[in-house]
């Protein structure tokens, strides 16, 4: 298996670099990081805000600095195989790419820390592509804010004789998740105020913006639209998550889960150094957003029925009226055990900085843990939603 092999190293600005390694097969992940910084001049602090992912539409694994990238690419059907439901001729054609990207651990504070304008592109790259995937659940004048930054950036400034609303149209799917812009049923919509088409509001953002950069869109304004774009990004609870699939249970009636079973609701679960973003795909919505020190959980492998696969058992603090109880919401995915190391080591770093604080017991751990008051600034938790178990914090401690 010697000899040169060529590979081709993904940025999210979509960029490739193309490079003939020598013994390749043998290439660990920070060589290829190495290359990356080299090629594009990144500075030493990248080593902190990248690194190097295996990604596919079906599954993306965050390298260790050791792994060997081509090793387990030549691998990768065994793990889309154990991490994912997908068939088998889904699997069969799913080809991973070398992806260098955002390091999951980097904290939010260390990234606002970033004045680099390379940097803050490729930043502003990925959040991009986060945002128009539809992992980032936002209000509705936020995405059509971020439209408006990304149209400066990309369109140039507004021109009424070039900037037409069929052009916004057939640009949607480039500056907005699909739940902003696919037809709606006007049914549900009788005796409501008719909605604006998103292309019009989009076409408004972009020329409020341009009013206010007359310069050009170069050098220094570059890279405060790319942090502007940015700090959008940062009030929300899903920033900088590494994303895993899964499945929980809808809360029925006694009766009707006896005749039809358990209903499920698909979910998307977001996971970075400061909680844990459940969002529901079927209605993009976040349901659920805990913080770490609200927050203990444990995985439930399930490896002794053959007809259940992995649980993710997350227990967190819930408010009622007068009383304060845990709740413990299941999440089943074959993801779950990617997830329990995630949070794991999430965690564990978090005590290492000494930025934890008041809830060793249910981190499962020493020190203390910093809240980033921002993670559940927006977030309104959907119980409703969420088939759970309840305890008082009464009987816990009994």
């Amino acid at each position: 298996m010697d000899g040169a092999v060529e590979i081709v190293l993904w940025l999210r600005d979509r960029k490739g670099i193309h490079v003939n390694l020598e013994d390749g097969h043998q290439a660990e992940a920070a060589d290829l990081f190495e290359i990356v910084l080299e090629q594009r001049g990144l500075p030493p602090e990248s080593e902190n805000i990248f690194s190097v992912w295996l990604v596919s539409p079906l599954l993306e694994l965050r390298l260790k600095n050791h792994h060997k990238p081509f090793q387990l690419a030549q691998l990768w059907d065994d793990f889309c195989a154990m991490y994912t439901d997908s068939c088998a001729d889904e699997i069969t054609r799913d080809e991973p790419v070398v992806m260098f990207q955002r390091n999951v651990f980097l904290t939010l504070e260390e990234e606002m820390k970033t004045s680099n304008e390379t940097i803050l592109c490729l930043l502003y790259h990925e959040a991009k592509f986060n945002v128009a995937e539809g992992r980032y659940i936002m209000d509705p004048s936020d995405y059509h804010a971020l439209a408006g930054i990304q149209a400066l950036i990309h369109l140039g400034h507004f021109d009424p004789k070039n900037h037409v609303t069929s052009q916004y149209r057939a640009n949607l799917s480039k500056f907005y998740p699909p739940h902003m812009y696919k037809f709606k049923l006007q049914l549900l919509h009788i005796g409501k105020q008719k909605e604006r088409p998103c292309e019009e509001i989009f076409m408004e953002a972009h020329k409020q913006i341009s009013a206010n950069y007359r310069e050009e869109i170069r050098g220094g304004v570059l890279r405060d639209l790319y942090r502007q774009y940015l700090q959008i990004c940062w009030k929300y609870s899903c920033y900088g998550s590494a994303f895993f699939e899964g499945v929980i249970e809808k809360p029925c009636h006694k009766v009707k889960k006896a005749i039809l079973g358990c209903q499920q609701t698909e979910v998307l679960v977001a996971i970075n150094t400061d909680g844990v973003t459940v969002t529901d795909k079927e209605k993009p919505e976040v349901i659920l957003a805990v913080p770490y020190e609200e927050l203990s959980w444990n995985l439930d492998t399930n490896e002794d029925e053959d007809d259940l696969i992995p649980c993710l058992l997350v227990q967190f603090l819930c408010k009622e009226e007068s009383s304060c109880n845990t709740k413990v919401l299941q999440i089943y995915s074959r993801q779950a055990k990617l997830m329990d190391a995630l949070i794991d080591s999430s965690v564990k770093r978090k005590l290492q900085r000494g930025s934890l604080h008041g809830r060793e017991d249910y981190v499962n751990g020493e020190g203390e843990i910093y809240r980033n008051e921002n993670f559940c600034r927006k977030v309104e938790n959907k119980m409703e939603k969420m088939c759970l178990t309840t305890y008082s914090l009464e009987e816990t401690r009994g």
